[in-house]
């Protein structure tokens, strides 16, 4: 969807886009503890046969250097307990440089440690943290150091409860990492990695009869008028064993009689348990129920602006890969984007649509418009030799079209 999920940031893939994202409660939620992972690893092919930093133009087709065998992976783990939540996400690029001289290893890596909040009965989430960035260079595949820089984020999310609309925000101060590494003979190595300073804006609309901001109730807190009963019947069947016992001498009827009065309160406590335990089970079977019964149709319309800061005395990496000193990155830049989805085969098919516009960081350059677009295909319900519950799986595909680059991704997922 062009990249527009400020405004919609649920799970852990969301950090990226709005720090508050791992806090936000998905509509198919039903547990007071819950949790969403993310692993995935792309192989973009050759840097240098695309204008991967829109500088212009394609790369010579002679070049004294030149990059090769990308790989990108990223992998996040989200916890939420009520209105609780943290999460972890981890993402890290590889490639190799070859120039005239001699061959380096390349390695980022970028880190987010997140911890989030859900004020207001979860209509307003608000998430803080911190992102890490480290780069190493080598002429062997040593493993990535941790992160060497380390800066604050923070974001909210207003989601009204049955209302069609979100609001989301997400800002990052600039991080500067460390570059560790030799350098080879005849390369000029950077003396740090930043992640510019950033101020993301996002808005999400849905139309039709699909809700987007159904009301979040915590199963905790529908089983606690039970939980509260029962405690209070322990503590009265409790004074009522005291009572009894206290008028018996001390001795062996005493010491019988307390026997019977502990195995009838483990019998009955084995019934309060399994009576919980029913309870939550069916208030999770309704929370189910309700997710699978509502309506499918819905065309969902998201807005971002991503407003970058700018770098002092910054190089493009395709710069550093031509060991060249081009001014990068030195003004203020707004990234416009716009995106789509809708479920044209309700139950069965979801496609999106989106565009952004990528402003050109080069001096002199010119912004370029992308156009992408990608879905989601309902395959099969499958519960994996018995690990998981029965699970239905999906297949996805994503594409990212503007001149001189493209981009496709293919990947499997779960089925909402």
């Amino acid at each position: 969807m062009g990249g527009a999920y400020t405004g919609v940031a649920e799970g852990v893939d969301g950090v990226t886009s709005n720090v508050a994202a791992p806090g936000v409660r998905a509509p198919f939620s039903s547990h007071h503890v819950d949790y969403d992972l993310t692993a995935s690893i792309y192989l973009p092919g050759v840097f240098a046969s695309t204008d991967f930093e829109n500088r212009g133009s394609l790369p010579p087709a002679q070049q004294t250097s030149s990059a090769s065998n990308f790989v990108y992976g990223n992998a996040g783990l989200a916890l939420q307990v009520g209105p609780f939540a943290s999460a972890l996400t981890l993402d890290a690029t590889s490639y190799t440089l070859v120039t005239k001289d001699s061959t380096l290893n390349f390695r980022v890596l970028r880190a987010h440690a997140i911890v989030a909040w859900a004020f207001l009965h979860h209509q307003l989430v608000v998430g803080v943290g911190a992102v890490g960035v480290t780069m190493n260079l080598s002429s062997s595949a040593i493993p990535l150091a941790p992160p060497s820089g380390v800066g604050p984020e923070i974001g909210a999310l207003l989601k009204l409860d049955d209302e069609p609309w979100r609001v989301g925000v997400s800002a990052r101060a600039p991080v500067y990492g460390g570059v560790s590494g030799v350098a080879a003979a005849g390369t000029i190595l950077p003396s740090s990695i930043v992640l510019p300073g950033e101020i993301e804006i996002g808005f999400a609309l849905q139309l039709g009869p699909r809700p987007l901001n159904p009301r979040w109730i915590d199963p905790s807190d529908e089983l606690e008028p039970l939980r509260r009963r029962i405690e209070l019947e322990r503590l009265d069947r409790s004074l009522h064993e005291a009572t009894e016992l206290a008028v018996i001498p001390e001795g062996a009827l005493r010491e019988r009689r307390r026997r019977e009065l502990d195995g009838t309160e483990r019998a009955i406590r084995r019934i309060e348990d399994a009576r919980m335990d029913a309870e939550e089970k069916r208030l999770h079977t309704e929370y189910d129920a309700r997710y699978a019964n509502w309506p499918r149709p819905k065309l969902l319309v998201v807005a971002d602006a991503v407003i970058t800061a700018p770098v002092d005395k910054a190089v493009a990496v395709s710069s550093f890969i031509d060991q060249k000193s081009e001014s990068y990155g030195r003004s203020w830049t707004v990234s416009p984007r716009l995106g789509l989805e809708g479920e044209p085969f309700p139950d069965r098919f979801r496609l999106r649509f989106g565009s952004y516009l990528e402003p050109s960081l080069f001096d002199g350059g010119s912004a370029r418009q992308h156009f992408t677009f990608g879905g989601d295909l309902k395959l099969f319900t499958w519960d994996v030799f018995g690990i998981l519950s029965p699970t239905t799986f999906q297949v996805s595909f994503a594409t990212d079209l503007a001149p001189r680059y493209s981009n496709w991704g293919l990947s499997l997922g779960v089925w909402r």
